[in-house]
Formats: C-alpha cells, structure tokens, sequence
C-alpha cells in the first residue's frame, strides 16, 4: 500500500521556542515538530539531566515494597525474581539481580531466576512458573516480579496462600476485573490515583525505581553506608529495555534521559556483554544510538525468549568474563537469525490473507495463523500494521493446550488495545481466557471455536473508533533541504536532539536529487545502493525494500523523501540518504 506524503503542520509556538535554542534550521524544525505533538515545551525535550528524573515517590506502594525487599536482604531471605520474557522483562531481570547482588549487597546465591518459557509456558506469571517456585527448595521468601504480574492475580493469589510475599513491579495496563490484591505491593505508575507522573516508563525502569527506594532505606536507616555504588551503573540494561518495548521517547522525558545516559553507559563500561555485542553493531568507530538499542540488541535478547528460552538472554548480560560473553552473544545472534526466517515466512503468510480484507475496507486485520508460532507473531502483527496502517492480531494454537489460541495485537493511535480488549470482555463474557497489555500491544487467550466472534467484535470496536480516519500509511516531512544543508554536521546536529523513537521519530527531509548510479544490493536483493548529486554535493542513497525495479534510473532528476545518516566504514562515516519514497 502505498504512503500518504505529507508536510507536517507547522505550530508557530513551538518553532519560536526551538528558534530560541539557536540550531540549525532543520534541526529548529525537526524538534519543533517534535514538542508539538508531544505537546510539550522544545528545551523539555532537551533536558538529560539525571537530576531530572522522577523519584520513586509517587509510585503506589512503593515504600511498602521498598520496606519488605530491604527486609529480605537483611535477614539474607531467598528472593525469586519473576519476569516477561521479552526484551523488558530480561533487562529488568537483569537489573534486579546486579541491583541486588552488586549494589545491595545481597548474595547471587540467594537469588532465584524464573521467566516462563512462551512456548510452553505462556506469558506472564503463568500456572507453570507459579508450580516451579512453589517447588523450588530451598522456597523462596518473596518474590519480586517485573512487567508481568498486574493481569496475574490469581497466581499471585496462590503464591501468598504458600506463605511468599509477592511484590509486583509492572507497567501494564491493569484489566477491567482488577489488579493482584493478594501481592504484598503493587507497584504500577498505571494505578488509579497513581502520584507517580509518567505512566509512560517501561517495566525495566519501574523495577529500577524499587531499587531506588531500597537503596534510600537502607541508607537512612543505617543499614547500608551512603558510599553504595550508584544505581547509575545500571542505565544501559534500562535504556535496552526502554527502547526495546517501543514506549514513548518524546512525553516522557524520564524514558528520554535514561536511554541517554544508558547509551553512555554502554560504550563507557566494562561489561563483558556490551562489548560482545559491539561487533553486531556495525563500524566500532560508529557511536552508539537509540537505533542500535531497537535494532541491534533488542531484537537479538527477544529472538532468545520467543524461540526458545530467554533466561539465555539473562545469562548473557550477566556474564563475567569476556568468553562467557561472547558465546552468549553468538548464540542469540543465531536465535535470530532463525527467528527472522519463521518471521518472513509468516509475515508473507499473513500479507496474502491480509491484502483482501483491506481491499474489502476492513478496520482491522484478525490473521490466523494455522502453522504460526507464539513467539512470532507479535512480530507478524506488527508488520501488518506498518504496512496497512490498520490494527492487527495475529492468532496461532497454543503450543501446549489443544482448542486454544493465542493472539498478539498491535495498535495505531485511535484504538487503545487494552481497553478495546477490556470492552470486548464486557460485551462478551468468558469470550478472552486470558489478556493483558497497553494501548499499542496486547496479548489475549481465546478458545479455537470463538475465533470469528473476536474478529467480528475486533473489528466493530475499531470501525467505530476509526470513523473518518484515512487507514493509510503516512509519511510526514519535517523540512526541505537545500543545496548545501546535507553535510554530515547536520547529521551530528540532528543526532544531538535524539535520543529516536516511538513518538520521537527519525526526522524526514525532502529534496531534488540527480541520480547517477543505481546498484542493486542484499541477498535477496530487492535494496538499491544509490549515487546521487545534490547541487554538486555527491551523496550516497540506500532504499531498502524499493522492490526488483528500482524507483529511480540513471540521470534523471528525483524527489526523494529521506532520512540523512551517517554510515561508517573503517573508522570513516559517509554522508548518506536513507529513501523512504519518491514524491510524484
């Protein structure tokens, strides 16, 4: 389906208040684009500093939590960590265990780990997780869980029937019956009359925050010397679960400062895990961005937990030496790379079902998925998305449970899946098993033979909160850009604004170009490396997935619509045009 191409509207506020910084003009445009829609001020967006982040106060029962784990830790109690298997659940796995051990001074052998595996074992705090902790010997006193636990009450319910506190750490959404009553605290920036300001954070940062608090305790109780490491240190772990979980980076300036001074981290520490995976991220000489983090290491931690079992995730960011780490790193390299080709034979798979039903003028894509695989079609959806500009659920037979689905959903803004969902189950009781998620992903439960019934009730939902909308993939320009502007200190420039993402995208420039050269590039071809001329100003063009026929041909004159980057090779980077499209 082809993009809508449009120049973004232009708010004369926010221009005059980015024009006060003295940028560069496309970079004075690129930002005051930026805090129109995020509706804030352009030098909010710029502020990092670490002193600006939100304290743990506010967070509902986050001094009973903070109490209870400080608890634990002096009387040297078994804690089980309980986790999401996905990218944010293995970070924060990882954060709570160096958080715990390294700066709290709480044994490693004290501690226990437990992700479910999504294969077998679904998501969240599953029946199976729940047994296996019950099981564990020695059993663990409490259990502190991390972006699951706020659609789990009935686990959780058992757990504290055995004697275990449960403490939650979560930023979900919490479903229409309720949160865990039984959990000791519940610690969610999305309860109701939640003090804390940003609901928008990512569960490895709500884990993060309870180790603020805990650290505050022990300090002004006397328990622990004010000189105990700086949680600080733990900033890249946060950062890749932040961008990883696709959560805003321009309304929350706390997700915009921690994926700052994470990246920082990253390329200033010594842990063995972030130098092995420097080599899978391109030129060594080429700094380190938010795009690395979504790109590059998220998805390579997920592959572990949608295929096969992510605790190999947690393994690697926690190795100690240097060939512990770089064995992790080729491992889940190789997830990966298997995960992407169950991902292209599904996404094909559910494109063909999916382009009829748009021509058809669905509002939303309902994709089963017979040969499908759980760990997968989030992806799936997500595509569908990208491409129809449309919710999508993808649907596949649970892996352990005959008759049963599982779905993943992903969202545009309009329709907010967990309270779609939460209307669904309204309307239609006992018709979703099992859900939980945010407004733009969701995962559900539902019985094989009430597949159409979903998809039907799906599909009213979105039709009627889509009314008038134009369901087409969009792509909004930022600015033009003259003869000249392209150089590589804009790129800097540009960078220095960032970090990018969800609701932060990359900026979109617009110019006339004179192609060259057109060579088509990757395995299966379908990119097309370009040599172009800007009033006299070579630039290299690369436009990934323009199809078998390149767009443009030698020596003609070509408005393109791009992304300018830089792209290292040997220590050098070049000047380059990432092609989103062609204006006609």
């Amino acid at each position: 389906m082809d993009s809508i191409i449009k120049d973004r509207p232009q708010d004369p506020e926010a221009l005059a208040g980015a024009r006060r910084l003295g940028l560069h003009l496309i970079v004075t445009r690129v930002l005051a684009h930026r805090a129109a829609a995020a509706g804030v001020e352009p030098d909010w967006l710029l502020d990092f500093s670490l002193h600006s982040l939100d304290s743990p106060e506010g967070l509902p029962d986050i001094d009973r939590a903070a109490e209870r784990v400080a608890r634990a830790i002096l009387e040297g109690e078994i804690i089980a960590l309980a986790t999401d298997a996905d990218s944010d659940g293995v970070n924060a796995h990882t954060v709570l265990t160096r958080g715990l051990a390294e700066h709290l001074g709480h044994p490693r052998e004290h501690i226990q780990h437990y992700i479910g595996l999504k294969l077998s074992e679904g998501y969240g705090l599953s029946d199976s997780v729940c047994e296996r902790i019950l099981a564990a010997r020695p059993r663990p006193a409490l259990v502190i869980t991390a972006d699951i636990g706020s659609s789990d009450g009935p686990r959780i319910e058992r757990l504290a029937a055995a004697g275990i506190d449960v403490v939650v750490t979560d930023h979900h959404g919490i479903p229409a019956s309720g949160g865990p009553e039984a959990a000791l605290a519940f610690v969610n920036p999305q309860r109701a009359g939640a003090r804390y300001p940003d609901p928008l954070i990512a569960g490895v940062m709500v884990a993060w925050l309870l180790l603020w608090a805990v650290r505050r305790r022990l300090i002004d109780g006397g328990h622990r010397p004010a000189t105990i490491p700086s949680l600080g240190a733990l900033f890249g772990w946060v950062a890749t679960g932040t961008v990883a979980d696709v959560v805003s980076l321009a309304r929350s300036r706390n997700n915009r400062i921690v994926v700052r001074a994470g990246i920082d981290r990253i390329e200033s520490s010594g842990y063995p895990c972030w130098r092995a995976l420097r080599g899978y991220l391109g030129d060594s000489a080429k700094p380190l961005s938010s795009r690395d983090l979504a790109f590059g290491i998220g998805p390579r931690l997920n592959a572990a937990g949608r295929l096969h079992d992510a605790m190999a995730g947690v393994r690697f960011l926690l190795a100690e030496d240097e060939a512990t780490a770089r064995e992790g790193a080729a491992l889940l390299d190789e997830t990966n790379g298997a995960r992407r080709a169950i991902e292209k034979r599904l996404t094909e798979e559910a494109m063909g079902l999916a382009r009829p039903r748009v021509e058809a003028g669905a509002s939303a894509l309902v994709i089963p998925l017979a040969e499908g695989h759980v760990g997968v079609h989030g992806i799936v959806a997500s595509r569908l998305l990208q491409a129809f500009a449309r919710p999508a659920a993808c649907f596949s037979p649970h892996p352990e449970t005959p008759g049963l689905l599982s779905g993943s959903c992903r969202s545009i803004a309009g329709v907010p899946m967990l309270e779609v969902l939460q209307h669904i189950e309204a309307a239609h009781p006992g018709l979703l098993l099992k859900y939980g998620g945010h407004a733009g992903a969701a995962g559900l439960t539902i019985e094989q033979t009430r597949f159409a019934e979903f998809a039907a009730a799906l599909e009213r939902e979105a039709a009627q909160r889509l009314q008038g909308t134009l369901l087409q993939p969009r792509i909004d320009i930022d600015a033009d850009a003259e003869p000249g502007e392209l150089t590589l200190e804009l790129v800097r420039a540009l960078e220095e604004i960032g970090p990018y993402g969800r609701e932060f995208p990359d900026p979109v420039l617009r110019s006339c170009f004179t192609v060259r050269r057109t060579r088509e590039v990757g395995a299966t071809g379908g990119h097309w490396r370009l040599t172009l001329d800007h009033g006299g100003h070579p630039v290299d063009g690369i436009w990934f997935n323009a199809g078998p026929v390149c767009p443009v041909t030698a020596g003609e004159a070509a408005v393109l619509v791009f992304t300018p980057e830089a792209n290292w090779w040997q220590g050098q980077p070049r000047l380059q045009a990432r092609i989103l499209a062609r204006e006609t």
